[in-house]
């Protein structure tokens, strides 16, 4: 089974011109890192019958689409009911996680209420820094403590502290990050992009006590790690909480110029990985978790 954990997909007027889509809306940020003004762009776009032949070309039994980092929380509210409708379309294959701001205060955390009564399977992709509030937020507190009561996930976007700099990288402060997980410690969380490379921290026995309850999904790896990441992490942090994830359709085999699952998949099966720890990465482990 192959299950991929962190997709993104979005309506076909936004594909079609995204910064007059993002104007809109006042999603500035969005509109800088899928459509920069100057310089190349590595965003692909999809609409939901390319995503499903694509996952049928390279034998992905399900995708998990994630809401985006959205700066205005009625943006997160549009493309909440956008995706319950793909969603409705082909349950089986095309699992939802809610877009979320904690800006929206009380009306946000009711939004996640009623997208999990329709089905989503979490919360995320999440970026207080670009968002525009702090880790311990308020109302960002009680989201989480929901997710845990209702058995979900929350997904959390991370940006490596070192390497190359490329439209829209923030800091992401690892303290913070690790602070939220030991003051949630009954929440699962999925720290995106490998966590920024935050699993290396857990040979501190300190920060492995705080995480023991954060995945980490693999989306956009091959922009960002030698493949030999896949072994050193899995060594560190075991297996069973690697997630595979693409950031499809993000195009990350820059020189072919394609958005698809297939390339990610076989980075993964050509590492040094066992057939067993491979198995746990493609989809029995974030299969466990939405099917607790």
């Amino acid at each position: 089974m192959i299950i991929d954990a962190h997709i993104h997909l979005y309506p076909d007027e936004a594909s079609t011109d995204p910064r007059q889509w993002a104007a809109l809306r006042k999603e500035n940020y969005w509109a800088d890192c899928v459509a920069p003004v100057k310089g190349p762009t590595l965003q692909g776009w999809a609409s939901p019958k390319k995503l499903l032949r694509d996952m049928d070309d390279a034998r992905v039994d399900q995708v998990i689409i994630l809401g985006w980092y959205w700066e205005n929380p009625d943006t997160c509210y549009e493309m909440n009911d956008w995706l319950a409708a793909i969603r409705e379309n082909h349950p089986d294959r095309l699992l939802v996680a809610a877009a979320f701001n904690a800006n929206g205060g009380e009306k946000a955390l009711d939004d996640i209420q009623r997208r999990f009564d329709q089905g989503f399977v979490g919360i995320g992709e999440i970026n207080p820094p670009t968002q525009g509030f702090a880790y311990n937020d308020r109302w960002l507190n009680d989201a989480l403590e929901l997710v845990a009561k209702r058995n979900k996930f929350a997904n959390f976007h991370v940006t490596e502290p070192a390497g190359h700099s490329y439209p829209g990288k923030i800091d992401t402060p690892f303290s913070s990050l690790q602070n939220m997980a030991a003051g949630h410690p009954k929440t699962k969380f999925v720290f995106a992009h490998l966590g920024g490379l935050l699993p290396i921290y857990e040979l501190n026995r300190k920060t492995k006590k705080d995480l023991q309850n954060v995945y980490y999904d693999t989306a956009a790896i091959p922009l960002l790690y030698d493949p030999k990441v896949y072994r050193t992490v899995c060594d560190i942090v075991g297996s069973e909480r690697i997630l595979f994830g693409t950031d499809y359709p993000l195009k990350t085999f820059p020189k072919k110029q394609k958005a698809d699952f297939y390339d990610q998949i076989e980075s993964i099966k050509n590492t040094n990985l066992t057939s067993n720890e491979t198995a746990n990465v493609l989809g029995l482990n974030i299969r466990s978790i939405i099917e607790q």
